[in-house]
């Protein structure tokens, strides 16, 4: 072999490591989780479509709490927390707990426009609250329509912790740990694999795809299939014929009657 040939090979070896490096390195990076409370602050974070006046969320030791009055008993316009960042294919943990008769909830795929007046009319929901109100609901808060809320949903769970909100319940109702203890979420959304997971206490209690005719059936049997409902027109005009349409979109934590706290929040793109 003569140099010049050798020297070539060498060269092309070299810049084949180097490659494998890179990529390696990208593919290691994008698998790392990520914390998402930074300097025991609401960096990184806003308030959905906020005017400047709306507030209600804090960071205290490291806890992300909502202390607001939610919308729903103010009118004040909704203040759910929505990360400045979008994703689309991810996997989130983060530890939650909520006062008795609590109610809130985790969202993907949620958009910002003038046009939508709740971020759950493009967001899908995993749901959080007080078990206990399926045992009693004249303890949940929020007014007669949650109250009616949760009484429609017994026997039928698809508003239970760990729900995809009015689409999949969860395949068990025994996990949850009671208000005011912490829960832990592992939440998995991977448009790519179509596949949702939900992970409670380290249980799987619900798998549902994110697409497709399986998708559709659920959502078909759903009240988001429903824009002209009655008692929608609250939604605006917007209603919900923009309702799961985005793969990627901005996460968030809903703004619901009740203060509920997070913790040890990290998330990881897929």
């Amino acid at each position: 072999m003569t140099p010049l040939i050798k020297h070539k090979k060498m060269k092309k070896i070299a810049a084949a490591v180097l490659l494998g490096l890179v990529l390696t390195t990208c593919k290691k990076t994008k698998s790392e989780w990520t914390t998402l409370l930074v300097d025991n602050s609401l960096n990184g974070w806003h308030m959905f479509q906020d005017n400047g006046t709306k507030k209600g969320w804090v960071v205290v030791d490291d806890v992300l709490i909502f202390n607001g009055v939610s919308d729903m008993e103010s009118g004040e316009g909704d203040a759910s927390l929505l990360s400045d960042k979008m994703y689309e294919n991810f996997e989130i943990q983060f530890d939650w707990k909520i006062i008795p008769g609590g109610n809130s909830g985790f969202m993907w795929g949620v958009q910002e426009n003038e046009k939508y007046r709740y971020p759950y009319q493009t967001g899908q929901e995993i749901q959080i609250l007080d078990p206990e109100i399926y045992n009693d609901p004249t303890i949940t808060l929020g007014g007669d329509i949650e109250v009616q809320n949760a009484l429609e949903d017994l026997g039928v769970y698809k508003h239970f912790v760990g729900a995809l909100y009015d689409m999949s319940p969860p395949v068990r109702t025994d996990v949850a740990k009671p208000a005011d203890q912490w829960n832990s979420y592992h939440i998995k959304i991977d448009y790519k694999a179509n596949l949702g997971e939900v992970i409670l206490n380290d249980v799987l209690i619900n798998s549902f795809p994110l697409k497709g005719r399986q998708w559709e059936a659920m959502y078909q049997k759903s009240k988001f299939s429903d824009s002209e409902a009655e008692g929608s027109e609250y939604l605006g005009d917007a209603r919900w014929h923009d309702f799961a349409k985005f793969s990627k979109g901005y996460i968030c934590f809903q703004d619901h009657p009740g203060k509920v706290s997070f913790r040890n929040i990290r998330i990881k793109e897929l």
